[in-house]
């Protein structure tokens, strides 16, 4: 049977486990990189929110050109120039309202291009050309229309 002396030193030697010292570091630590990572997470959503926004507006103004250029009606996309939704009409028929995804804006919050109207005639020419700037309140992307051929390009493509 142990003595009282011998239980004694055994709590003196400091043996088994962890400071609470220590515990609060390593949870400062893995507090830390957490919020780091979920800040670099959200960075990432909000620039895949922006491209996906981008891509979908130039499918769909390719897709309008592609109405246009395959039927006797004129295809249009109406822009609002102070908001985040847009319309895509054929003839007088609007086939689709569609909104930007949430956080995605125009660059100074209004759309810069000189019309808000895109209108291609029966052979997908357009009459508009000019810069679609949109973004995340960080990162940037264009759209880029030419007159004529009615061509539209993203920023991101080479």
């Amino acid at each position: 049977m142990p003595s009282a002396a011998s239980s004694h030193d055994i709590h003196q030697k400091g043996g088994e486990g962890f400071t609470l010292l220590e515990v609060m570091i390593v949870m400062a630590l893995a507090t830390t990189c957490f919020l780091g990572i979920a800040g670099a997470m959200v960075s990432i959503e909000r620039a895949m929110a922006l491209r996906a926004t981008a891509s979908t507006l130039v499918a769909q103004l390719r897709a309008m050109q592609n109405l246009a250029a395959t039927s006797d009606t004129y295809a249009e996309v109406w822009l609002d120039p102070y908001d985040t939704g847009y319309r895509l009409i054929q003839g007088t028929q609007t086939l689709a309202s569609q909104q930007f995804a949430a956080g995605i804006h125009y660059v100074d919050g209004y759309l810069q291009l000189p019309v808000h109207v895109i209108s291609y005639d029966n052979l997908g020419n357009a009459q508009a050309a000019g810069v679609i700037r949109l973004t995340d309140g960080h990162h940037e992307d264009d759209i880029r229309l030419y007159m004529g051929a009615g061509w539209q390009t993203g920023g991101w493509e080479g």
